[in-house]
């Protein structure tokens, strides 16, 4: 989103003043003024105008809105898709992301992709392996779902540590490899620490609900699936954006992604 330091840049490279920009905009000149001071923000449709106004391509910007759009959709409609499928989905992505990495030579696109995949198949498989095992052993639900939780705890624990240092463990692993550190590195850390949060407070409430039949976070427990897939269109977009950067800057001849 645009601050009031970039409107306010954006106006002056235009070459209009405050007082034309108000006329434009059907609005006075102190209403300006707030905006570009961040005292308040333009409505949508004020910032159209505004870009509108200073001759900025406006193409770009609706993409982007198209895709979050798209992303939206998707998000909500992946419940009502087979988790199979979105499990194969998700992988298939990821694996892409490995191959692009690959071909482009982007040691830190790879290892990212890389570790998406590989922690999120060693938890697809061990979890199914779980279930399989407990339930010929006869063991109660209760049992399954928080062997199920306090797994994927801890390996979302591992894949956090895992983001957060993985220049470390790939200059201790593979020295010859020129990987960097980069803020993908923190978010993908981050979309873990979102995952731990979400699985301690799905088990807390799960727990409670099953041994006191008190649903007071009952809402986490019901919408569990729906905010791991949110996780999981975050971590798509994650590639795609170091995708995206690495792309411009091969263009630049400045590639550091």
């Amino acid at each position: 989103m645009l601050d009031g330091n970039d409107l306010k840049s954006v106006r002056k490279n235009a070459g209009i003043s405050q007082t034309d920009m108000a006329k434009k905009l059907d609005c006075d000149r102190r209403t300006i003024i707030n905006y570009e001071q961040g005292v308040c923000e333009p409505k949508a449709s004020q910032l159209f105008r505004w870009l509108s106004v200073c001759k900025i391509d406006l193409k770009p910007l609706a993409s982007q809105l198209q895709h979050f759009k798209e992303s939206i959709f998707v998000l909500f409609a992946l419940p009502f898709i087979s988790p199979e499928i979105v499990s194969a989905g998700y992988v298939g992505v990821i694996a892409l992301c490995v191959l692009y990495g690959l071909f482009r030579k982007s040691v830190n696109i790879t290892q990212m992709a890389i570790i998406f995949c590989v922690i999120y198949t060693f938890e697809y498989i061990i979890t199914t392996l779980i279930t399989s095992e407990l339930k010929s052993l006869g063991a109660s639900k209760y049992v399954i779902a928080n062997s199920h939780f306090i797994f994927q705890i801890c390996t979302s624990i591992i894949a956090a540590f895992s983001f957060k240092n993985r220049l470390k463990i790939s200059q201790y692993l593979f020295k010859s490899m020129k990987a960097t550190k980069t803020l993908f590195d923190n978010i993908a850390a981050w979309i873990y620490v979102y995952h731990t949060t979400i699985l301690i407070l799905t088990t807390i409430d799960y727990t409670i609900d099953y041994n006191y039949k008190m649903t007071y976070l009952s809402f986490i427990y019901e919408s569990f699936v729906k905010l791991m897939y949110a996780a999981m269109v975050v971590t798509i977009w994650l590639l795609i954006a170091m995708i995206i950067r690495h792309e411009k800057e091969l263009k630049n001849g400045n590639s550091q992604c």
